[in-house]
């Protein structure tokens, strides 16, 4: 049977989907994320081996379409997809885009909007209902990723040796974790992924949205995410903004809390971009 093979592909992890030609239902399976600006040949090709391992061995793949985090130039598309067909190859288009893109795609279709990512990362762009009109880039999380996992860990981390983090709430944080100041700087400074690290951190966040120290660092995180990212885009308080991403979908509450009193406008939110490329990619035979 022939199937079309969809990638979300976040830092963390890739969510892929073969939907087969009759379009019912779709075999979806997890692989280690990756970020192709970040990422050398042999982890990508260590990637592009595990997901094709997952594929069964009488899936005749006809078209491949991959949205992935760091694919932000056309050289860095190409290699990905020069690794796309020569690890699991396909009889016909190979397709690879960035994840903005996906999450355009994901939330409005074919319709005009703001589309935003909140996950490890965060990024947002102006989507004419076909391509991306605009973006203001993100940055990364040293410069940027205002509202992302990464933006939030690591003002988690400095509140809390910092001492502004309440007294019980930073010693709290540390003794779950078991992190010493030394451990976080190893992690964040001369590991290979201080992002995906940061972002960990996160549910502690979740589960302390009690305090209200806590409440607020979300908040201001979210208030700065739409006033530098989303603010800036023509008819940004007109046009419906939609979210993908884990920490839109967990955060919501506050999220649509902090638009609102900025006087924007909240559509969608979805934990993540794969069910809206699935209905993408099959409405639109594309």
């Amino acid at each position: 049977m022939e199937y079309t093979l969809i990638a979300d592909a976040g830092s963390t992890k890739i969510d892929w989907a073969l939907v087969g030609q009759d379009r019912a239902g779709a075999l979806r399976f997890s692989t280690t994320g990756l970020n192709a600006l970040l990422a050398d040949a042999a982890e990508t090709s260590r990637v592009m081996l595990e997901a094709e391992s997952r594929i069964p061995s009488d899936v005749n793949i006809t078209e491949i379409h991959y949205y992935g985090a760091g694919c932000a130039t056309p050289e860095i598309c190409g290699k990905l997809r020069q690794a796309l067909e020569e690890t699991i190859g396909a009889s016909g288009r190979v397709s690879v885009d960035s994840d903005l893109l996906g999450a355009a795609r994901s939330l409005l279709g074919d319709r005009r909007g703001i589309a935003c990512i909140l996950g490890t990362g965060s990024n947002s762009c102006l989507y004419d209902g076909s391509v991306i009109e605009r973006n203001i880039p993100s940055l990364g999380f040293i410069l940027g990723d205002e509202g992302s996992g990464a933006s939030l860990g690591k003002r988690l981390v400095a509140d809390a040796f910092k001492g502004h983090l309440p007294r019980t709430v930073a010693d709290r944080f540390l003794e779950e974790y078991g992190l010493t100041l030394g451990d976080i700087l190893d992690k964040v400074y001369r590991s290979t992924a201080p992002s995906r690290f940061l972002a960990s951190l996160v549910p502690f966040l979740h589960s302390h949205l009690w305090n209200p120290y806590v409440y607020s660092l979300v908040m201001t995180e979210f208030r700065s995410f739409l006033t530098r990212n989303v603010s800036p885009y023509a008819g940004s308080r007109s046009l419906p903004i939609s979210f993908t991403g884990s920490i839109a979908f967990h955060f919501a509450d506050i999220l649509r809390e902090a638009a609102d009193e900025l006087g924007f406008t909240v559509g969608e939110i979805t934990r993540q971009p794969l069910d809206g490329l699935i209905r993408y990619h099959s409405t639109n035979q594309r």
